[in-house]
């Protein structure tokens, strides 16, 4: 059996035994912060009165700062929405949201608009909850459980239309934005992911064994992700008994012990593969389900290897997925341990400077984060989840003023119950 419902110990920041201490001022230095920021590091990183009045008092204008955004970006909702909302008259006689100006519709853009509203405890305006509720449940497929685009080209990787194939377009990533979205609005999808409940152990080792794992960590791992998504919306909402224990079996003896991680480094790319595969695949299950990582320190080792790359890492770069697949391992495994906190606490901070001053004015974040590029629900969704994990992990994201909902909510939703 499982039990559901919104658990506690969602903070990494609470997480393990005391801290070894924090951020000194060249660390601080080689991730780019300031030595004020090594002070700020110190301060959330200990969070121990010997931490000292500077830093003390660094972080708690940090703390300030954060307060500050939270409040700007909760004032320029109204504003932010209307610049994504076409209004019913356009096409019709039906309201809907885009992405970013000149984008098509979107399923996703439905989503994404709906968990920002529901971060600062609101509705999305253009519909009410009824509406929305009834929009979203509307994009299912009763036979197959999956939600499918309907604005969406076909995926040419899925010539003979195997339903399990659970491609974006085939409604894979719409598990988590439908199905999450419409847990944000107090409701759930309409079916059973019947394609997820119809696969034996037989037939779900034969997709794990088959998924590109030395190419394309990144896509096995988002398998996965719109697998166990399934799997657990089927449990909590629709009395399935069906249990990941075949999926944790696999997961667990496929780790490799040298890096943490699921998959190979590519020559093209090194880590960023299976670094971002390994996001998306814990997201669905060890953070979904509350289990713990095979490998906490090792993986903390990988990942701070891989914010090193500076193909995908600096001051002026450094996108939404990129970004939130290192954060959200990093702080998932500091809910087991305090190894190098200081470090992975400098990063984040080094984050939070970029966030903090990218956001333009009544439209939000672009996913590139640059403002150069033009912002969108998608951008904004992610960076506002993304600066709460960072803020998370220097123990200061109560500040904000927000919380992330749905896809990128820190709590986990189900606990499976023991022997």
């Amino acid at each position: 059996g499982a039990d559901a419902g919104a658990a506690g110990g969602g903070s990494a920041s609470t997480a393990g035994a005391s801290a070894t201490g924090g951020a000194d001022a060249g660390a601080a230095a080689d991730a780019g912060t300031s030595a004020s920021g090594a002070d700020v590091g110190a301060a959330t990183a200990a969070g121990e009165p010997s931490a000292g009045p500077a830093a003390t008092t660094a972080a708690a204008a940090l703390a300030r700062r954060l307060e500050a955004f939270g409040a700007q970006a909760r004032s320029e909702l109204q504003a932010l929405f209307a610049s994504y909302l076409v209004p019913a008259e356009t096409e019709g006689g039906e309201p809907y949201y885009i992405d970013q100006d000149g984008f098509r519709r979107s399923v996703r853009a439905y989503c994404d608009a709906t968990e920002i509203a529901g971060m600062f405890g609101e509705l999305a305006p253009g519909f009410t909850r009824e509406q929305m509720i009834a929009k979203l449940q509307s994009f299912q497929d009763p036979q197959t459980g999956l939600l499918p685009d309907p604005w969406a080209a076909p995926d040419p990787e899925n010539t003979d239309n195997d339903p399990s194939f659970m491609p974006n377009t085939h409604s894979g990533y719409n598990i988590l934005s439908i199905g999450y979205a419409l847990e944000v609005l107090g409701s759930h999808v309409a079916h059973p992911i019947h394609v997820v409940e119809r696969m034996t152990t037989e037939s779900l080792y034969r997709k794990l064994d088959a998924q590109p794992w030395k190419t394309n960590a990144w896509g096995s791992g988002a398998w996965i992700d719109h697998y166990a998504t399934g799997l657990y919306m089927n449990a909590r909402y629709f009395g399935s008994q069906k249990r990941p224990d075949d999926l944790f079996g696999w997961l667990h003896t496929h780790a490799d012990p040298t890096t943490g991680l699921w998959g190979r480094p590519t020559p093209e790319d090194s880590l960023k593969l299976p670094v971002n595969g390994f996001y998306r695949l814990t997201r669905s299950t060890y953070a979904q389900f509350n289990m713990p990582l095979p490998y906490a320190q090792t993986t903390i080792d990988t990942v701070l290897t891989h914010t090193r790359n500076r193909d995908f890492f600096r001051d002026d770069r450094g996108n939404a997925c990129n970004v939130l697949d290192v954060i959200h391992p990093l702080w998932l495994c500091m809910k087991q341990t305090d190894y190098r906190r200081d470090e992975i606490v400098a990063w984040s901070l080094q984050q939070i400077e970029r966030v903090l001053g990218r956001w333009q004015p009544g439209r939000g974040f672009s996913f590139e984060l640059e403002t150069h590029h033009k912002p969108g629900l998608q951008g904004t969704e992610m960076w506002l989840s993304i600066l709460y994990l960072l803020a998370d992990a220097c123990g200061i994201a109560g500040s904000l003023g927000y919380r992330p909902q749905g896809v990128h909510r820190l709590e986990p939703a189900l606990y499976f119950s023991g022997v």
